[in-house]
């Protein structure tokens, strides 16, 4: 099984309050891996898309088109995150859409939105975002 996908299902056990669609678009590349939305603890509810990276070294490989796709979207006020998992030691790095450049050159290195030891704590995470 790739490591995204093990990402993947780690994530969706992880947050049972977010009702998740994974898109797999070939005919739209840029189109980031899932689409999630749940009710923040105001009840307000929040809809966000995520692409899902996983990193052996620092390095994180993001195409052109999901630079594009993040960046533009981000910069028009959407909510666009890019969770990359270290598969060396299984943290979870969040990054806005708006980073998605430094993030190509800088790697693990550019500082996160947030960070959390574990996919299990990344509920948490959401909600931070969402308040």
């Amino acid at each position: 099984m790739r490591p995204e996908t093990k990402f993947w299902q780690q994530l969706k056990r992880a947050t049972p309050e977010i009702h998740w669609f994974r898109i797999e678009s070939f005919s739209s590349p840029g189109i980031p891996d899932l689409y999630g939305i749940f009710q923040n603890k105001k009840g307000k509810t929040i809809t966000f898309w995520v692409e899902l990276k996983c990193s052996e070294m620092k390095k994180v490989r993001i195409s052109p088109k999901q630079i594009s796709w993040n960046y533009t979207h981000s910069k028009l006020g959407g909510l666009n995150y890019i969770m990359v998992q270290a598969l060396d030691d299984s943290s979870v790095y969040i990054y806005s859409g708006s980073q998605v450049r430094e993030l190509c050159i800088r790697g693990l290195a550019h500082p996160p939105l947030l960070h959390c030891p574990s996919v299990n704590q990344v509920m948490h995470l959401f909600q931070l975002l969402a308040s």
